[in-house]
């Protein structure tokens, strides 16, 4: 099973901090915010997809839940960890829920294999020719990947603290600072619906409180595929927002 790798000290170290507006993203990467209508129109209803990436897509291409995660690792850490992600799904009467987790099992299979059928030529990477080849691998990358789903059924205490959270931890966001020059790194996306709005964080090596936020939700994620969610360890670090 690949894994999200979330380190044993971080996580130690989470709990004791409290979440607040000074915990700012200082010298982590680029960040885009957005807050939208959710809905597309009155017509057809559709909810907004228009923050999701291609791969977001792909796991959570048919609505925007509640509360939603997703974690791209660096191209490097892609071949030992997994492009993965969480939703909370409720049901009609919203008074159950699940957390569906999913990932892409098969990341570096569908690469060889992308990179076979439209192959790059010689290392200069900025030819035409290489261009085109690497937004055909890319396509043909979409196509090809295996989506596996876990769910598991989750209190409404939890939900609900979760949806919360999220909800204080995006609106409350900040960045000091210019970004530095980062090449690789991961990036993770938090996502909210409040009322008839869908807001979206996407941050590039998050720092301050959203890397806090980030380890939990990595944490959530790492735990589920070991099997061992353990929702009053969630509620106790999401607690320590002040809000």
């Amino acid at each position: 099973m690949i894994k999200i790798f979330v380190t044993g000290f971080l996580w130690g170290l989470i709990i004791p901090l409290a979440f607040s507006q000074n915990g700012a993203h200082v010298d982590g990467g680029h960040f885009v915010k957005k807050i939208e209508y959710n809905v597309q129109s009155q017509h057809d209803r559709k909810h907004n997809l228009n923050s999701k990436g291609n791969i977001e897509k792909l796991f959570f291409g048919d609505f925007n839940a509640s509360v939603e995660f997703y974690y791209l690792p660096s191209s490097e850490a892609a071949y030992k960890e997994a492009y993965s992600s969480f939703r909370i799904v409720s049901g009609v009467s919203n008074t159950s829920h699940r957390l569906e987790v999913k990932y892409i099992s098969n990341y570096e299979e569908a690469q060889k294999e992308a990179r076979k059928k439209h192959p790059t030529i010689g290392y200069n990477l900025t030819t035409e020719h290489n261009k085109v080849a690497l937004v055909k691998q890319n396509e043909e990358s979409l196509k090809l990947y295996k989506i596996e789903t876990l769910s598991f059924p989750i209190s409404n205490q939890f939900v609900e603290r979760l949806y919360k959270k999220m909800g204080v931890f995006i609106g409350n966001f900040k960045a000091k600072g210019v970004p530095p020059v980062i090449f690789d790194g991961y990036w993770v996306t938090f996502r909210t619906v409040v009322e008839d709005e869908v807001w979206s964080l996407n941050i590039h090596m998050p720092q301050g409180d959203a890397l806090k936020m980030s380890d939990l939700c990595r944490k959530i994620i790492s735990d589920a595929f070991d099997n061992q969610l353990d929702e009053s360890k969630y509620i106790t670090v999401l607690n320590t927002f002040e809000h």
